[in-house]
């Protein structure tokens, strides 16, 4: 059975790794270059969508407006917050947050990834 990650980033490059890098597990990829279109898939898709894996930094509507965004409209869907920039601050209020699995660094180690991403959604089922 296939589960679904939505990953939210305005680099091409890093969604596309992102995808590669679960190819092969569990999850099929959907992707979202900016926070509306993420909104707009988690719109059509809410029970869909299993994890959602998230930017910081972006154009436009932050990822920090994203995540608690995801995490007020879609409570039972685990957030997992990436970005290029490490901030320790920024990591711990994230961590704080009930749902928010972790708080990855780019370049995300693959093995990492893929298990940051199972833990999430077997949490998923947890909150359902």
């Amino acid at each position: 059975m296939k589960h679904h990650a939505l990953v939210v980033d305005d680099e091409a490059d890093v969604r596309s790794a992102i995808r590669l890098q679960l190819k092969g597990s569990r999850f099929e990829v959907l992707e979202a270059e900016n926070v509306d279109k993420a909104i707009a898939i988690l719109a059509d898709n809410p029970i869909s969508i299993d994890v959602i894996v998230c930017d910081v930094r972006m154009p436009g509507k932050s990822g920090v407006d994203a995540v608690n965004y995801f995490l007020q409209e879609y409570p039972n869907t685990p957030v997992v917050v990436l970005t290029g920039f490490p901030d320790v601050a920024l990591a711990v209020d994230f961590m704080k947050k009930k749902n928010v699995v972790d708080f990855l660094t780019k370049p995300v180690d693959r093995d990492k990834l893929v298990a940051t991403v199972e833990r999430a959604a077997q949490g998923r089922k947890l909150f359902e």
